[in-house]
């Protein structure tokens, strides 16, 4: 018998997310009510402030531990991009694709996709820094709109690659290690929720680019500082582009490191490797180009180089990831995590009471919960982290979609929509202010663009994982 009464621990629990909430849709971090909140509820778990600040701590551990492979992968692609950069192969290996950009319309989509198959690989930043220094200077002298190809970043990259991430498989992995559903589970259920949003919104960012085209705006645009840029500086960019150095092992790694990726999927889908396993093999491999690649690359600087890109990956890895895992510790008291946290197999996670509460007290439905994790999953995703939002709408979705029956993993798959989406496109001081800054405009006018493509794009989701759930 499920319980459906709510303590005064359940209360404070609440109270701690609707100040999170609140926090982050006012611009404000989520680490503090969060961290706070840990404690409190803490304390309230075990009657005990000693007890309290060891809940906080052990929560914390738990989030950590979870989320640890998923860091230390990210940790290992940024050192590789780092020295992927120096070999010159990053640019020799998008460098076919740059005679297709003189037509505007075309250019969104090969940027687009061009960004889509990167960010799979290497991560939306570094794939967003690189396409912005070796294509959109040809795009937007071509005619692509310099609004409209930080949209295609922003859109495809962290958008459609980040939301699904079927190759790392960092961002299923967070989802199902919070629900505790099987990752395969759960990338499976998001692909047809994934592939209704992304459509919609891409179709609709299509049809604001096209619009733009003709509209012309392309004589100028805006740099992130707010100064102006000429076409004849845009011009010069585009053709300083063009020339770059490649030394002889960055020549032959523009072929193997794509061919060892693609030989990973390959016996991902022929073991049927997935979830930790899968970002294991990925993890493995990028250490292995990495390091072989140093080796030939630096020769006998190969000490230092590598020593320095891998502390700038873990540098960055730690920047996302470190705010995250408090911020899910604390919302991991909210699920079955709470079991390992408190050393009791009996204790049933606290967004479950809710969840329970209001499935006794208030009709609800699949819509509703639906409308609910989206929510929950734009409004946590305004500390312009996808992933801090990722255990609210999660636990939303096992705590009001377990009492009426539903698909947890359709509803949490379309949390992890929402969240990373959001962050992706509508938060200026997110991933879109990278967007913004490569393209040279400014972010606010960037998350304006994004809005319709994006919102049209979740409300679809909502409709298709209605009818799944």
């Amino acid at each position: 018998m499920h319980v459906t009464a709510l303590s005064l621990t359940d209360y404070v629990f609440m109270f701690f997310v609707i100040l999170t909430l609140a926090c982050l849709a006012t611009r404000r971090d989520a680490l503090l009510p969060t961290s706070l909140g840990l404690l409190v509820v803490g304390m309230l778990l075990t009657h005990s402030v000693v007890g309290g600040v060891e809940v906080a701590f052990k929560a914390v551990m738990a989030s950590t531990t979870d989320l640890l492979n998923i860091i230390i992968v990210i940790a290992l692609v940024v050192a590789m991009t780092k020295t992927m950069e120096d070999m010159g192969s990053d640019r020799l290996m998008v460098s076919p694709i740059r005679k297709f950009l003189h037509n505007p319309n075309v250019s969104y989509w090969i940027i687009g996709i061009a960004m889509l198959i990167v960010s799979w690989f290497i991560w939306p930043t570094p794939a967003a820094a690189l396409l912005g220094a070796l294509l959109l200077p040809v795009a937007i002298v071509g005619g692509l709109p310099p609004l409209i190809a930080g949209m295609a970043l922003a859109i495809f990259g962290k958008g459609i690659a980040l939301s699904s991430d079927f190759i790392i498989q960092g961002t299923p992995s967070v989802t199902a290690k919070l629900t505790h559903i099987p990752v395969g589970t759960i990338m499976g259920s998001s692909i047809p929720i994934w592939a209704v949003v992304s459509i919609v919104a891409t179709v609709v960012a299509f049809l604001i680019a096209r619009k733009a085209i003709k509209d012309n705006q392309t004589e100028e645009c805006v740099s992130f500082d707010g100064t102006l840029i000429e076409m004849k500086e845009l011009e010069k960019a585009a053709a300083a582009s063009v020339n770059f150095n490649v030394s002889p092992i960055g020549r032959v790694m523009a072929w193997l490191i794509p061919l060892a990726f693609l030989a990973d999927i390959i016996v991902m889908f022929n073991r049927h490797i997935i979830g930790d396993d899968a970002t294991a093999l990925i993890g493995g491999t990028t250490l292995a180009i990495t390091m072989v690649s140093a080796v030939f690359q630096y020769k006998d600087e190969a000490f230092k180089k590598v020593m320095e890109h891998v502390r700038s990956g873990w540098k960055f890895a730690v920047t996302v990831f470190g705010p995250v895992v408090i911020i899910a510790g604390f919302f991991w008291l909210g699920g079955d995590s709470l079991k390992e946290i408190l050393g009791n197999p009996h204790a049933q996670g606290l967004m479950f009471d809710w969840g329970y509460f209001i499935a006794a007290h208030v009709p609800i439905n699949k819509f509703v919960v639906a409308v609910m994790v989206v929510i929950a999953g734009i409004l946590a995703a305004f500390d312009g982290s996808g992933y801090a939002a990722i255990p609210l709408s999660a636990s939303i979705a096992m705590a009001l979609g377990t009492p009426i029956h539903a698909n947890v993993a359709y509803l949490a798959s379309l949390g992890q929509m929402a969240a990373i989406w959001t962050g992706a496109t509508l938060v200026p001081w997110g991933f879109l202010a990278v967007s913004a800054a490569v393209a040279g405009v400014d972010p606010q006018d960037l998350a304006r663009r994004n809005m319709w493509p994006t919102l049209l794009g979740l409300a679809a989701g909502i409709l298709i994982t209605v009818y799944l759930a």
